[in-house]
């Protein structure tokens, strides 16, 4: 167990974009949300209360209001114990709804957040095995008593546990980050009045939502990743264009000779398949053609439908890791007998 921890630590040693270039990400999404609310929120309000005073001169020479002139007439307000039920129980539907909204945004920072460092692990995989034999760092490793399993799983340990538990960290802390900029640009406001109070209930529940997401993509993903470290450990030279000239060429091949597209759709079902196997019910991102927040995906309804039994007795996804499995032993191999020394 040592052992392992210190082979994770030098990879993040070796490899600091796995854990820099997140940051950066997290920083530059930090900084452009606080740019929008503190400096162009105002802009937009101050042009919208410019737009309200227009004034203009009628015929008679009299000053009027041109938002008073255009302004229909006031209708008569309604009583006040009139349908007080009915307008409780709408306010606290819409409050409910509000809330949802806010939880939907704290997924989507982590989508943000994962996406970009899926990328980041794609070039991790391809080069982390390729730069020791191209340094000739091999060799030292090769020296130590460190068993070749040892190193190929703590590569692989990094890729599908370590960056993916740090991604969902992050994006958490990012997500509390942004709610506290929102809430101090509005605080002593009158939006504050409809804005929705942060939750901890709903940011726990979109945690539990994105980390089912996250087991999801690192037992559906296995294959892809050992299949990039296989490459990695394979090729002598440009192991980048090894991992994404086939990912090009076959399907334009298959196009051109068979005029079909099943690689593509294999391509598109190993990296998004795992969604549907949580079986969560589609119905509850259907936001359908109206904008309001009545129509918003609800996070309450999402973690209540989440079943990760459909993942654990998918065929797909234990062969899946079976191929992995496979792939893995080969870059074992692959790497105790040849190090281009």
């Amino acid at each position: 167990m040592n052992t392992m921890a210190m082979l994770v630590r030098r990879e993040f040693w070796e490899h600091r974009s796995l854990w820099i270039a997140p940051l950066v990400w997290v920083s530059l999404i930090t900084i452009l949300f606080a740019w929008l609310i503190f400096v162009q929120l105002d802009h937009f309000g101050n042009g919208t209360t410019a737009s309200t005073t227009e004034i203009e001169m009628d015929g008679s020479g009299v000053t009027v209001d041109r938002k008073e002139a255009d302004a229909p007439p006031a209708e008569a307000e309604p009583k006040e114990d009139e349908h007080d039920g009915e307008g409780a129980a709408d306010a606290g539907a819409a409050e409910k709804h509000d809330q949802d909204y806010v939880t939907i945004g704290h997924l989507a920072i982590y989508g943000l957040v994962s996406t970009f460092t899926i990328i980041v692990v794609f070039f991790y995989l391809i080069d982390c095995l390729f730069a020791e034999r191209r340094d000739r760092s091999i060799l030292f490793w090769k020296s130590l008593p460190i068993s070749e399993p040892q190193v190929v799983l703590s590569k692989l340990v990094v890729a599908l546990i370590a960056v993916p538990v740090g991604v969902l960290l992050l994006s958490a802390a990012t997500q509390i980050v942004l709610s506290a900029l929102v809430w101090m640009k509005v605080q002593g406001s009158f939006v504050a009045e409809y804005m929705p109070d942060w939750n901890v209930s709903s940011w726990l529940r979109s945690q539990v939502v994105a980390f089912a997401l996250m087991l999801g993509g690192i037992l559906w993903y296995a294959p892809i990743a050992a299949w990039f470290l296989l490459l990695s450990a394979w090729a002598r030279r440009l192991v980048f264009l090894w991992a994404i000239v086939p990912l090009i060429a076959i399907p334009a091949l298959e196009g051109f000779f068979f005029h079909s597209a099943n690689f593509l759709r294999f391509l598109a079902y190993r990296f998004s398949g795992h969604t549907k196997l949580l079986n969560v019910d589609p119905n509850v991102f259907n936001t359908g053609t109206d904008s309001s927040l009545h129509k918003a995906p609800r996070v309450a309804d999402v973690y209540s439908s989440l079943d990760m039994t459909g993942l654990f007795t998918s065929l797909d996804m234990w062969i899946g890791l079976a191929v992995a499995a496979a792939m893995v032993y080969a870059t074992i191999r692959i790497r105790r007998y040849r190090d281009d020394a």
